[in-house]
């Protein structure tokens, strides 16, 4: 008897190390089922931060979307879908396990998803659907920027909306301004540059020329974000101001000085500056590296890090992890959708920007400029973080962000 209960027991630790070792392998699933009338495919991507992709049909309506959240590889983790049709749309809450509600009302008109809180209308019979779903813990105000403006030095800052790890980096016309939990401003110039094209944000770094010097200089600035610490970098050759930062892969920066025609690298990681082409070979990087013509680099051609040709009749495409962001052109601003790797056909409405090259890619947001005012774009919507009255006649002035892990 006590025989069998050992080998009873071995066998028990053996069954449940084998189904630890499965579930820690486990590379995610991919299964289908039923909720009230609506049919779901979900697909759990492991490896992907926990990226659970869904397809929900129900008759001739379709839509999909993805969450990232650790329900520890569970399956079926929807419980229940909130359906009501609005004016022309079809509009979906999903309530997944624990009662979690974790995007906003999602509403599908002609192949585009457009959240609830972008709707900016609404009827008796909507306001009875919202209020039907309060006992799930859905709160519209969530979805809305309440935050208080505070004014320091001739800008505008929504404290509330500053994230704890991230650090913004704001140029202006002799320093820079670093925002966190503090404000940092680091000077760096004499007078006021209005237009400084030999600069530029990358990681947690910002990168400029002195701009102190007149016609050529030999010597970069480059600050941390984290820190605010500077140090310098300097080069042998002179380098002329008439210059243009083409873009960073990794801690290498690029420039091209129009004058001599001749490209540098910036290694932030050695402290070098290094030629690395002439006007008969350029280094252009769109995803891998080729090379762009002399007349490309003379209009100040950039690197276009997030490019894909994959999706057309936009002004932009950029690919992020598992999203196209697609950029459409309307009168003086663009509107940017969003569309998943998986199903591109089905697009969502994200946010309008007045500047392409504003806008920065962090996982879970999308940091932009629409007007005079840097806005950050996430699952909850669209915050505030920056207001400065400048940025209305000035387009260069950029905005960095760094992500600390």
């Amino acid at each position: 008897m006590k025989f069998l209960l050992k080998v009873l027991a071995i066998l028990l630790v053996l069954l449940f190390s084998l189904k630890l070792i499965i579930h820690i392998f486990d590379k995610g699933h991919e299964v289908s089922y039923t909720i009230q009338n609506f049919r779901v495919k979900e697909t759990l991507k492991v490896k992907n931060k926990n990226n659970y992709y869904f397809e929900i049909k129900h008759e001739k309506f379709k839509l999909n979307f993805q969450i990232f959240k650790d329900y520890n590889k569970s399956e079926n983790v929807i419980n229940k879908i909130m359906y009501h049709q609005f004016n022309d749309y079809e509009c979906i809450l999903p309530i997944f396990k624990n009662n979690d509600v974790l995007t906003d009302i999602m509403c599908l008109k002609d192949n585009e998803i457009t959240y609830y809180r972008d709707l900016n209308s609404s009827d008796s019979e909507m306001d009875k659907f919202i209020n039907s779903l309060e006992k799930y813990g859905y709160n519209k105000t969530n979805y809305i920027d309440s935050s208080t403006p505070k004014n320091t030095n001739n800008q505008i800052i929504y404290e509330e909306n500053l994230l704890e790890n991230h650090y913004l980096g704001m140029e202006n016309y002799k320093r820079i301004t670093i925002i966190n939990s503090e404000v940092k401003n680091i000077k760096f110039f004499d007078n006021d540059i209005y237009t400084k094209p030999i600069s530029i944000f990358t990681d947690k770094y910002y990168v400029v020329a002195d701009y102190n010097s007149e016609y050529t200089f030999k010597k970069f600035y480059v600050v941390n974000l984290i820190n605010g610490n500077i140090r310098e970098i300097r080069s042998y050759n002179e380098i002329s101001l008439d210059s243009v930062m083409q873009g960073a892969v990794g801690e290498d920066v690029y420039l091209f000085d129009k004058d001599a025609q001749i490209q540098y690298k910036v290694s932030l990681k050695n402290e070098m500056v290094k030629q690395v082409g002439n006007k008969d070979s350029i280094k252009y990087y769109n995803g891998k590296w080729t090379t762009m013509s002399l007349k490309e680099a003379l209009e100040n051609k950039t690197f276009e890090n997030y490019h894909t040709d994959k999706i057309q009749n936009y002004v932009k495409v950029d690919k992020d992890g598992s999203y196209y962001y697609m950029y459409q052109k309307q009168n003086n601003t663009y509107s940017v959708y969003r569309a998943d790797v998986q199903n591109p056909k089905i697009k969502t409405y994200l946010f309008k920007t007045t500047d392409l090259n504003s806008v920065i890619y962090l996982e879970k947001y999308i940091y932009y400029k629409n007007g005079k005012t840097f806005y950050y774009y996430s699952e909850v919507g669209n915050k505030k973080v920056v207001e400065n009255p400048e940025l209305e006649f000035n387009s260069d002035i950029s905005l960095g962000v760094y992500q600390k892990q």
